[in-house]
């Protein structure tokens, strides 16, 4: 997409240069280079104005939800921990099969499951089964009623886990529609093409020029950061799973997690 965006404005200011010299022939033949006697550049200015308004709203959304998605990525981690914790003081077999489950999570959320929103903005299958063992854990650990006030703690964080990790899915579709990227590929575009054709010749030549470089250079990196963002588990400035990474080998450090009953990616071994 990057290359795309990058290759419509080169072609537009290449339009709209080529543009700016037919319209200098025609000043010099007709004298001419205002509408309605109102000088072509203060015309575009609103335009330029304008698109840049829009860019900056956009961006503001894209980079909250960007926020949001790390916060949540965070927030999860952090759930995960404290089941662990909580689970870790109930009794066997409850307790060592949940603490184990809940590292197997880590794995999966952390392995398979963050290069599949990488890839296709979905989590894996992996993570999502990985998921319903530890909430069918925590189903039965609540139905068997082993002691109250521990299972109490375990229900709470996985409720934040199951929040966080909702949140952190919704977070990696796109915030913005692909109508609105395609509405400001082509306001940039339009931007940079009449900013080249209409530059005002009163400007030394050197001067005009660096004047349209500065201009497509804010306009398309604006617009590249907000494609960019809009892919939160995906980009340049793409959420890593650091605190789930390290909630799973905190995990693996206590005697209940240090055979979970899954292999590295968390998938459930057989006859597990």
């Amino acid at each position: 997409m990057a290359a795309w965006v990058i290759g419509f404005v080169v072609l537009s200011g290449a339009l709209g240069l080529l543009a700016h010299r037919l319209l200098a022939k025609r000043v010099r033949t007709q004298g001419q280079d205002s509408a309605e006697g109102v000088p072509l550049t203060d015309l575009l200015a609103p335009v330029r104005i304008l698109v840049a308004l829009v860019l900056a709203f956009v961006l503001f959304q894209t980079f909250s939800s960007y926020e949001d998605a790390g916060d949540a990525a965070d927030d999860e981690a952090g759930a995960v921990s404290s089941e662990a914790v909580a689970a870790a003081l109930l009794p066997a077999p409850t307790g060592p099969e949940l603490v184990g489950l809940l590292r197997c999570y880590a794995r999966a959320v952390s392995g398979p499951g963050w290069a599949s929103l990488e890839a296709t903005r979905h989590t894996s299958s992996i993570s999502n089964a990985a998921d319903a063992r530890v909430a069918a854990a925590v189903a039965q650990a609540q139905q068997a009623g082993v002691s109250g006030p521990l299972v109490a703690d375990v229900v709470a964080a996985e409720r934040s886990r199951v929040e966080a990790r909702r949140v952190r899915l919704a977070e990696a579709e796109p915030s913005v529609p692909g109508i609105v990227t395609v509405l400001l590929i082509g306001s940039v575009v339009i931007t940079v093409a009449s900013t080249a054709a209409f530059a005002d010749r009163r400007i030394r030549a050197s001067l005009r020029w660096t004047l349209l470089g500065i201009t497509a250079l804010i306009f398309t990196t604006s617009l590249l950061v907000i494609i960019d963002l809009d892919r939160p588990f995906g980009g340049l400035a793409k959420v890593d799973p650091t605190a789930m990474r390290d909630v799973e080998q905190q995990i693996g450090t206590t005697s209940f997690g240090a055979s979970p009953p899954c292999d590295p990616s968390g998938a459930l071994l057989a006859g597990g």
